[in-house]
């Protein structure tokens, strides 16, 4: 073969970047909607074009030689910048809608209240929010933003923590005014929000509070914005974020009853694909969330 130095057409790179991540022709093919003859022909057209094999081929079986695995983030780099820049450039700031998957605690108990002070900055962006709770309820739709709770392992996601991961005690002020120290809560309704990795019986072990053979009563919720209005209401005493509550400890409708906190694996997270180019909307409401969080 021939070495070339010039470039090679766009499409039989995205070709061999799909190939090459998969390491499977049929795979990219369906991926780029094109036939597996058709992906073998470009990537044959592509090494001829640059001079050097880019993939083993054994049986069915195909891996990248050392030129292919050389070349593979050059192509995913260059084919991400040009992605990225199409959109800043051609993407006008307040023109169509930005999506924000959101959990739904989140929404409730942090984001909502303040969406006003975004939208004031870019009043001709439209908003749409679509809620979910459960990981697996998370990506059935596209979206712009994602804000998700756990402990982060999404491989392939950009991830920014949002809060201090800590979890301490909140309770009613009327429940509060019956606890002196943390064996107390033995005695009062607990509130467990289903899903968490850790909770109460992590929280006394940190506090030095046995609770064996101790008849406590735990309600179950499948969110923190139920428990919140749930402890609220008086009916029992549950674990969340400091960062979340400070409007509801400055007016009085939760009180933190014990300054102990647990560190936990889990944490809300603001979350995009990595590779992916953010639009203008989504950058700005990046830019935006991580300022009203410092």
């Amino acid at each position: 073969m021939n070495k070339r130095t010039d470039l090679p057409p766009l499409n039989w790179l995205k070709t061999f970047e799909a190939a090459a991540r998969l390491l499977n022709f049929s795979a990219a093919g369906r991926e780029l909607h094109l036939t597996q003859s058709a992906v073998s022909q470009q990537i044959r057209l592509l090494e001829h074009h640059l001079g050097e094999p880019l993939f083993t081929r054994e049986h069915r079986t195909v891996y990248l030689t050392n030129s292919g695995l050389a070349y593979l983030p050059v192509v995913q780099s260059a084919i991400s910048n040009l992605q990225r820049h199409t959109s800043e450039i051609f993407s006008p700031l307040g023109k169509g809608r930005l999506v924000i998957e959101v959990s739904i605690a989140f929404s409730i108990m942090w984001l909502s209240s303040k969406l006003s002070r975004f939208c004031a900055q870019y009043p001709e962006l439209k908003l749409q929010l679509v809620h979910a709770n459960w990981d697996n309820e998370f990506n059935r739709s596209p979206a712009d933003i994602t804000i998700m709770h756990g402990n982060g392992d999404w491989p392939g996601m950009q991830l920014h923590p949002l809060f201090t991961p800590k979890l301490k005690p909140y309770c009613s002020p009327k429940l509060a005014d019956q606890l002196s120290e943390p064996s107390d809560l033995l005695s009062l309704p607990l509130l467990e929000v289903l899903g968490t990795r850790q909770g109460w019986q992590e929280w006394f072990q940190k506090a030095g509070v046995k609770t064996d053979n101790a008849d406590t009563l735990y309600h179950k919720t499948d969110n923190l914005a139920a428990g919140m209005s749930i402890g609220e209401a008086g009916l029992g005493v549950f674990l969340g974020y400091p960062d979340f509550f400070t409007g509801q400890l400055n007016n009085q409708k939760l009180i933190a009853p014990f300054d102990i906190c647990l560190e936990t694996e889990d944490n809300y997270y603001l979350t995009y694909p990595k590779g992916k180019p953010l639009s203008k909307s989504a950058t700005v409401f990046n830019e935006w969330l991580l300022d009203e969080l410092v």
